[in-house]
């Protein structure tokens, strides 16, 4: 059982067809990060100009991108995003399963 990141049917080369570097900056800070939610000020320091867009578009393209809470140690909370991950029990990317309905 493997574990990849959820999101609607798009083609795998979708992505790479937009063209924007922030957007692909973007998707591999959340894979390589995919179980700890990153903030829009850390996205920013690892290169991202526009995070916020970035997020949108990967969402345009089918990603889901969760909205978590952060604690801080200061005590302030921040929001934090990461892809929503989801259990495969193939290698078939498309395969439907239970969860698609």
């Amino acid at each position: 059982m493997g574990i990849r990141a959820a999101r609607a049917s798009t083609e795998p080369g979708d992505l790479r067809r937009l063209g924007d570097r922030d957007t692909v900056r973007l998707l591999a800070v959340l894979e390589d990060n995919r179980a700890e939610a990153v903030t829009i000020s850390e996205l920013r320091e690892r290169g991202i100009e526009t995070p916020g867009q970035a997020i949108y578009t990967l969402q345009l393209t089918g990603y889901q991108i969760e909205r978590v809470p952060i604690q801080r140690p200061n005590g302030r909370n921040t929001t934090g995003y990461r892809l929503r991950l989801q259990a495969s029990r193939s290698s078939d990317p498309h395969e439907v399963t239970d969860d698609a309905f």
